[in-house]
């Protein structure tokens, strides 16, 4: 591998790090948010009840969806 082979490397994967970068930092700044952190504990709460409800209702549709993704 060259010295010019090397750079484009560098150049190219250092690309994917930068926007990992600011996606983490993003995403990590919106979840300190107190809007975010109320409506994620009401999904929580939602699907906990849901899931308690009825559990059986919860894994027959998840079996369904995982039936039509592998063609079953």
């Amino acid at each position: 591998m060259g010295l010019k082979q090397l750079s484009d490397f560098i150049l190219e994967q250092g690309k994917y790090a930068i926007i990992m970068l600011v996606v983490y930092l993003a995403s990590k700044n919106f979840a300190k948010s107190k809007v975010v952190q109320i409506i994620s504990a009401f999904v929580g709460g939602a699907i906990a009840y849901f899931f308690l409800n009825d559990p059986e209702k919860v894994f027959g549709g998840m079996g369904t969806i995982i039936e039509k993704l592998f063609g079953g």
